[in-house]
């Protein structure tokens, strides 16, 4: 899993017939730190309906087909929650 940002919402015209009711947000990825860490991605947020701001889990690759309701949908990237805090464990 992979940690990101919300930076906003996409708004589509035309849209693949599997994705026409879905949420699309673009994600920045982040470190631990919630520093930027790589280019800004494009997620389908199926569940999690995140807000402008939140620092989500992200996953993507096949692992985003598998974390839609029906894994058939073409998905690069998915939100699969929302972290209300990152605790370090000492070591």
């Amino acid at each position: 899993m992979n940690l990101g940002v919300v930076r906003g919402t996409v708004v589509c015209e035309h849209r693949a017939p599997e994705l026409v009711e879905r949420r699309l947000v673009i994600v920045q990825p982040v470190d631990e730190d919630e520093r930027d860490a790589g280019r800004p991605i494009v997620a389908l947020d199926p569940l999690v309906n995140a807000a402008e701001g939140a620092l989500v889990w992200f996953v993507s690759g096949s692992d985003a087909t598998d974390a839609l309701p029906d894994p058939t949908q073409p998905a690069d990237a998915a939100v699969v929650g929302l972290v209300s805090s990152i605790r370090r464990i000492a070591g």
